[in-house]
């Protein structure tokens, strides 16, 4: 394959900004991709697939002093009976994006999509998302890889093993503050309500 010149970058497979701060991609990257990474100032990868990241792609990370959390190796399990990522993996891998001092952070996984796209709805979850819109972001970036036990793991994660970190990205904390005003609006709305009845 013909070598391409120092300026042309590629943006990687799957890639998309998750919230301010976080992004998520394949791990199967090439060359050029990697070149767009730079443009991103990551201090954090996450990296949730067993497999780990390939050769340039960990020089990458060790040459820019980029901080790797290997979750996939550390958190995989064999024993999940129907689930497709363990619970642990899924909780600390939120635990990190929440953590703002991690951010910039990239999210992999092999394809980009399974154990990403899993942790992305979970986070989603965690942000009071409607649950047809969780899914429908995943299916989106999904395809024709998509599966309906990520969809059902996404629907039950209780998101209160979570622990939230100290320093919460500015985004999360306004939006829980939102959401916290719309379930205080709907009380009172409801409230009201059976004062006039009474």
């Amino acid at each position: 394959m013909k070598e391409l010149p120092d300026y042309f970058v590629q943006v990687p497979e799957a890639f998309a900004l998750v919230e301010e701060g976080v992004y998520r991609c394949s791990g199967v990257l090439t060359a050029e991709q990697i070149k767009y990474l730079d443009t991103l100032g990551l201090k954090t990868v996450l990296i949730l697939s067993v497999e780990g990241p390939s050769r340039a792609f960990s020089q990458y990370i060790k040459t820019k002093g980029i901080k790797r959390a290997h979750l996939g190796m550390t958190r995989w399990q064999s024993n999940l009976g129907w689930k497709p990522v363990s619970e642990e993996l899924i909780k600390e891998g939120l635990e990190c994006i929440l953590k703002r001092d991690c951010h910039p952070l990239l999210i992999v996984c092999s394809s980009g999509v399974r154990e990403t796209g899993t942790l992305v709805g979970c986070l989603r979850k965690l942000q009071h998302w409607n649950f047809n819109s969780i899914v429908y972001e995943y299916r989106s970036f999904a395809g024709g890889k998509g599966k309906y036990t990520h969809e059902l793991f996404i629907e039950l994660f209780d998101t209160d093993l979570v622990t939230l970190p100290a320093t919460l990205p500015k985004w999360f904390v306004e939006g829980q503050n939102m959401w916290a005003q719309e379930q205080q609006q709907r009380f009172d709305e409801l409230h009201g309500a059976k004062h006039v009845v009474s």
